[in-house]
């Protein structure tokens, strides 16, 4: 997953390097096979020895940005060489203006029809991107916390699982302090538990976190490792945002299939998109909105399982697990914008906004990212007039 110039614009290559890059996430794009180097010289028509640009390229693999089965063949972008190719790319101009003018056209009805209006656009986008297209806007909820459960994993690792009143629920995984020598897990958890509960039930997030602030600094100074530790556990919780999808459109499954034939991870994939609510708390995580919310920007995370993680586990994901991911070869992308929608819940309309495009990693960035972002102002336009 990345944001586009994000953690893999910390490598430094040379300009050199950067051309090659570039070169041969191009080509897998286009064509989804491993690049050999007499390809690149070919299509690109680089000019080095046969030599250098062996030499670069596994410089590049030793940095983790391509990688190849083995000596003899070709190469490919891992996770981290797509993420420094989009965070490359120019992110400034519209898209092509043929399907500026098909966005449009479909979002015109919207205001009579939001349902119909969006299921238009959203048909519009998974046909000209080849990928699952998905839009919605929906408001905040502000219902109060219900029951809190702390079911354990493996290690040190478990699940908070949050009711709200309603019925809403949301998981949470954490990763949790190591236990005291010789306590029983059981009833460590157990007492976590019920701290966590008298914390936090009965409470709105927002008022919750006001008051696990308080507490967290009246008893900084206080040795009580397991009230720390419901502090802590209790503030990522407070960093959900529940939200109410008031009309939520996809498009484009059977691109899920052809891009991840894994049954494994669709599966996992398919359980977040049956679900509208959990689907825009996902989305709304991983788009945050932009500075200036009259020119959003788009979001590009490579990889499926950084997709699902990146909405579902949060601050409870460990550093380790996104290194290990970014070598990895890519399966499936998403690219998102958040809508601006300038106006609030209490102003009577939505407050919360997306339109995404779910595809394979091979998507053609450069030409879907200006559409995604022309589709988000298209939609704050027409929903917030």
């Amino acid at each position: 997953m990345t944001d586009p110039g994000g953690e893999a614009e910390t490598l430094a290559l040379s300009d050199r390097q950067q051309q090659i890059l570039r070169a041969v996430c191009r080509d897998y794009i286009v064509t989804g096979d491993e690049v050999a180097s007499s390809a690149l010289v070919r299509r690109h028509g680089l000019r080095w020895s046969s030599a250098t640009l062996r030499q670069e390229l596994a410089d590049l693999e030793r940095m983790g940005l391509l990688r190849r089965p083995h000596r003899s063949a070709g190469c490919s972008p891992t996770a981290l060489g797509l993420r420094r190719y989009v965070g490359a790319l120019p992110r400034f101009g519209g898209p092509n203006p043929e399907l500026a003018s098909a966005v449009d056209l479909s979002f015109e009805r919207l205001r009579e029809d939001p349902s119909g209006g969006m299921r238009a656009a959203v048909c519009v986008l998974s046909e000209v991107s080849g990928c699952l297209a998905v839009s919605f806007v929906g408001t905040a909820q502000s219902g109060r916390m219900e029951q809190v459960d702390v079911v354990p994993l493996v290690a040190r690792r478990a699940l908070v699982v949050l009711t709200m009143v309603g019925g809403a629920t949301h998981v949470q995984p954490v990763e949790l302090d190591a236990l005291d020598e010789g306590s029983d897990p059981g009833v460590e958890l157990r007492r976590l538990q019920e701290r966590l509960r008298g914390l936090c039930v009965g409470r709105t997030l927002l008022d919750a976190r006001e008051a696990l602030m308080r507490q967290l600094g009246e008893h900084e100074a206080q040795v009580d490792r397991l009230l720390a530790q419901a502090l802590r556990v209790g503030l990522t919780l407070c960093a959900i945002n529940p939200l109410d999808p008031l009309w939520m459109q996809m498009a484009g499954q059977p691109a899920l299939a052809r891009g991840l034939p894994d049954a494994e991870r669709l599966g996992d994939v398919l359980g977040v998109l049956d679900d509208d609510q959990r689907l825009a708390e996902v989305l709304d995580q991983l788009l945050p909105a932009s500075a200036d919310e009259s020119l959003p920007r788009a979001r590009v995370y490579v990889g499926v399982r950084g997709l699902i993680e990146a909405g579902t586990v949060g601050p409870g994901r460990s550093r380790s697990d996104d290194d290990a991911e970014a070598h990895i070869e890519p399966s499936l992308s998403l690219v998102g914008c958040r809508v601006p929608t300038g106006r609030g819940a209490g102003a009577g309309g939505p407050d919360r906004g997306a339109v995404a495009l779910l595809g394979s990693a091979r998507m053609d960035y450069a030409a879907l990212i200006p559409l995604v972002e022309y589709a988000a102002r298209a939609l704050a336009a027409r929903m917030c007039a």
